[in-house]
């Protein structure tokens, strides 16, 4: 059997997804918490958001124009989110294990490891990576 791989050489954005998926960025860490004491944190933080716990992530800044940031921030939130590709659990049970997951936008995140959007806590499992990303190549990836 002859493998053939796919060009994508002459497809920008193609180029650009590959990038955000694969390419170098620094890292960032996570939390080193043991699962006990991470429901414990969630349960001192008196949250009753379902929470999801992350490994192999990445903390996106979305570029995206100033007008799109403007309304984001007029709305409560900031131009981030999370993109996992592998969920360790959902309490909600929404997302398998071993599942990819992408966030919705970032309510709040102190760098500890406890990312927060609307309705949930992400939990970022050791060391992630951090990109900037324009808008429309993370919500192009889909399962």
């Amino acid at each position: 059997m002859k493998l053939e791989f796919l060009d994508i050489s002459g497809n920008q954005k193609a180029l650009e997804i590959a990038d955000f998926l694969y390419g170098k960025a620094p890292t960032i860490n996570g939390t080193d918490l043991s699962r006990d004491e991470i429901v414990h944190e969630l349960h001192r933080r008196n949250t009753k958001k379902q929470y999801c716990l992350v490994k192999n992530w990445t903390l996106v800044e979305l570029e995206m124009s100033d007008e799109a940031r403007q309304q984001i921030e007029a709305d409560g939130f900031v131009a981030r989110l999370i993109h996992a590709n592998e969920v360790v659990e959902d309490s909600a049970g929404r997302f398998p294990p071993g599942y990819w997951v992408r966030s919705s936008l970032q309510q709040r995140y102190e760098g500890d490891g406890f990312f927060e959007t609307r309705s949930t806590i992400y939990v970022l499992l050791g060391v992630g990576r951090y990109k900037k990303v324009r808008d429309d190549i993370v919500y192009s990836i889909r399962p």
